[in-house]
């Protein structure tokens, strides 16, 4: 979708209004680089920020070890984010590069996620890593843990779904393993706030 794009897609939302019992909210997955980041005119309700490109490094497939490159690129991004939301699929190379090494802890890690919790970002727990045959969330449980550890509490489930029927998917396993980590609540966003919404409700 594109900026000029958001009107209808927002006029579309609103015509959904009173006819679920669901609430449905307007939100865009945008793409992140730390050379700057284009927002759409009207306003939504969230975003997810995702970084899959480095500048000057448009295949970053081919690398069997992309992770400093990512990760310095991310925590650089991360800087022009103004609108309350969340870093998406922070590892998700790994579902690309199968025989890549996976990121590790260390300072890269750890300045990024400082960084997620100093400019008052979230993490997305995003499910596709199951859905994808690899085993667990994206990004790993450690680094969630990490980010936890680190001071953050903005966490929240996205399915990374690009066709309706894998709306939702794997989100239970999500829920258990953020219980497991003594996580209490997740949050979404709302008129461009953060709103919590307690775990045990999302089972």
């Amino acid at each position: 979708m594109q900026p000029e794009e958001t009107g209808g897609y927002l006029k579309e939302i609103k015509s959904f209004e009173g006819k679920f019992p669901i609430k449905i909210l307007a939100g865009l997955e945008l793409g992140l680089q730390s050379q700057g980041i284009l927002l759409p005119f009207e306003e939504m309700d969230f975003f997810i920020y995702s970084v899959h490109t480095v500048p000057g490094r448009p295949d970053l497939k081919t690398l069997e070890d992309p992770w400093d490159i990512y990760l310095r690129e991310a925590t650089l991004a991360v800087d022009l984010i103004e609108k309350p939301g969340f870093l998406g699929h922070l590892d998700f190379l790994r579902r690309h590069i199968p025989y890549a090494k996976p990121p590790r802890s260390g300072p890269q890690m750890d300045q990024l996620l400082m960084k997620l919790v100093s400019c008052h970002v979230g993490l997305e727990v995003n499910t596709s890593g199951w859905m994808y045959g690899i085993g667990d969330p994206t990004p790993q449980s450690w680094v969630i843990e990490r980010y936890l550890e680190l001071g953050g509490r903005l966490l929240t489930i996205g399915s990374d779904s690009h066709r309706a029927y894998q709306v939702g998917s794997y989100n239970s396993q999500a829920v258990s393993l953020l219980c497991k980590l003594g996580v209490k609540e997740v949050f979404y966003c709302e008129k461009g706030s953060y709103v919590s919404h307690s775990i045990a409700e999302a089972r």
